[in-house]
């Protein structure tokens, strides 16, 4: 079995090594109802690829370039879904892009085999341990503790794995970290067992000295001095194996694990020696652990694709990385089958600015209030979208445009009943309210309080844009600043720090926003502070700053020796140092 194990081991991390990622790069463009897509492939890809890829578009540029126009329905070129919606009104247009590439949407399934997985495990590590220790007078404690706590470890730890396996931009470290903390918590183990597991040069036999010791301390006693005997089906590996197969071999274990080896295969005629047993039963279980302990896949090969979105404006909602410079969204990930899917998705709201003046005075409807609007007009019918539209091309600004938009209904025959006219005004309500807010926000001044402000004080929206990006490469991290900011870096490498203030994109939720006490370092120990006077990412304006070592100033790219932000995250500004300029006057 050991032999067979590690020519496996051997053949599999070959063919891993051997396995080139495959890559794709998809370039959009929208154009009103419809959306230019074009999707270029590494030059590994197979054949079979690429007819499927000359299959969904209309042209082949060259070998490994294909283009297209769609719709709303785009192409599943890299395993996915995504749509495109492009909704357009007098009052403005709506575009709408999203789309998953790869992955697996429905997890569902391999949750409940991962929990069942580990509920079969626990059955038949709890029938194995009564069958070696069922006569000890404390047997029942050990057989509680697997049944309520073991168990449900188990499935927590299932859980960790998944995410672990499958989320994208999860460390392989920060699972493992997270389990190291679950276990140490819940007492599995101490320093001492820790340190021992790292000194060891026989991690198996190190291993069954632990779990001789755990197996003790469950059953109640305090030490493996009290059990010699009973802990001799741990002693070593020989007896390990030798154990599993009297265990396996026993007739009452032996007949349930042939039923369940004949149901598996739909063969009822199925025979398996006894003494083949235990090895059957590692190859079946094989496929539960193999599910429990993150659904290895080693002849997986992991995809990368690159998606960029040619915008007329920046998006008002992404998740994807904007470049001002270029009226770009980018995406970019690596997916794999197992992984949750790699989404993406934009939404671009571009009002009719000459429209909305023309009919409101002003504009009232932009962003995410544009988007809601879009879609309610877009669930209208043919008539009572043009009954609206009729409407809205007879306002001309004024005073009275409140008390129009107020006193708009629809117009429906006189036989309509009661419920019909009052669906009517509950539709009629959402775009009403829409303008009217629209309506009063842009009313306000710049120096009327707010509803939390007192006079004087200017509660406005501020547009900043990034200048650059942290990035890292090799261990090395880097400054890259747009190339229309580069003129703005000359002298600076001449200091020997620069002040970064960047923002904080991944807390940028309105949840996260809103928290205004934190536990300093994330320490639940340190008592609740204001976030104003702590340097946590979870503020109501994301701005972080960081001091950071200059190392080289090159071009448009300044290498530093560290910044706490993660790679990708946006710079607002730089600050040279400060003293180099100011000398004060120290008399």
């Amino acid at each position: 079995m050991k032999q067979r194990l590690t020519i496996l081991v051997a053949l599999c991390c070959g063919l891993v090594g051997g396995c080139e990622e495959e890559e794709y790069t998809i370039s959009m463009k929208a154009d009103g109802d419809t959306v230019t897509r074009r999707i270029a492939c590494s030059e590994n890809v197979g054949e079979e690829t690429r007819d499927r890829l000359k299959q969904l578009y209309d042209r082949q540029i060259d070998r490994n370039t294909f283009k297209g126009r769609f719709g709303e329905k785009l192409p599943a070129d890299v395993g996915g879904f995504g749509r495109y919606v492009h909704l357009a009104g007098p009052m403005g247009q709506v575009s709408i892009y999203i789309e998953r590439f790869g992955g697996k949407d429905a997890q569902a399934l391999d949750m409940e085999k991962a929990f069942a997985a580990a509920d079969q495990l626990v059955n038949l590590f709890v029938e194995w341990l009564e069958f070696e220790l069922g006569d000890d007078p404390n047997f029942e404690n050990l057989r509680t503790f697997c049944n309520k706590d073991l168990r449900e470890d188990a499935k927590n730890l299932a859980v960790y794995l998944w995410v672990g396996s499958r989320v994208p931009g999860t460390e392989d470290s920060e699972a493992a970290a997270r389990m190291l903390l679950y276990l140490y918590e819940r007492d599995y183990f101490d320093l001492d067992d820790l340190a021992a597991f790292a000194a060891s040069t026989d991690m198996e036999k190190t291993a069954l000295q632990f779990l001789r010791k755990f197996i003790t301390g469950k059953l109640g006693y305090s030490s493996e001095k009290q059990t010699p005997e009973r802990m001799s089906f741990l002693r070593d590996t020989n007896s390990v194996e030798s154990s599993v197969q009297r265990f396996v071999s026993s007739p009452k274990v032996y007949d349930r694990l042939l039923r369940q080896a004949r149901e598996q295969s739909g063969d009822p005629n199925l025979v398996i020696e006894p003494n083949d047993m235990p090895e059957h039963v590692f190859e079946s279980y094989g496929i539960e652990l193999e599910t429990f302990f993150i659904d290895f896949e080693l002849f997986s090969r992991p995809d990368k694709v690159n998606v960029i979105l040619t915008c007329p404006h920046k998006p008002h909602e992404t998740n994807g990385q904007w470049d001002q410079a270029k009226g770009q969204v980018s995406w970019s990930s690596k997916i794999e089958d197992k992984d949750l899917p790699f989404l993406c998705y934009a939404s671009i709201g571009e009002p009719n600015d000459a429209f909305q003046k023309q009919h409101f005075g002003k504009v009232i409807l932009r962003g995410e209030q544009l988007v809601q609007y879009a879609f309610w007009r877009r669930g209208l019918s043919d008539r009572r979208q043009a009954q609206w539209d009729e409407f809205l091309a007879s306002l001309e600004g004024g005073a009275e445009v409140r008390e129009r938009i107020e006193s708009f209904r629809f117009k429906d025959s006189a036989d309509v009943s009661e419920g019909e006219q009052e669906a009517a005004e509950r539709l009629s309500e959402a775009a009403r309210d829409l303008i009217m807010e629209g309506l009063n926000a842009s009313d306000k001044k710049p120096d009327e309080p707010g509803p939390e402000g007192s006079a004087g004080v200017q509660r406005q929206a501020y547009t900043v844009e990034p200048i650059g990006r942290v990035t890292r490469k090799n261990d090395r991290t880097f400054i890259e600043i747009d190339e229309k900011y580069k003129a703005g870096l000359k002298g600076l490498e001449r200091h020997s720090y620069v002040t970064v203030v960047y923002w904080f994109d991944r807390n940028d939720t309105p949840q996260k926003r809103s928290i205004l006490e934190v536990h300093p370092r994330a320490d639940v120990n340190n008592p609740l502070t204001g976030v104003f006077a702590t340097h946590s990412p979870f503020r109501p304006n994301l701005i972080a700053i960081s001091r950071c070592d200059i190392v080289s100033v090159k071009d448009n790219v300044i290498e530093i020796e560290s910044i706490d932000a993660f790679d990708g995250s946006p710079v607002l500004d730089l600050k040279g140092d400060f003293f180099r300029f100011y000398k004060p006057n120290l008399k």
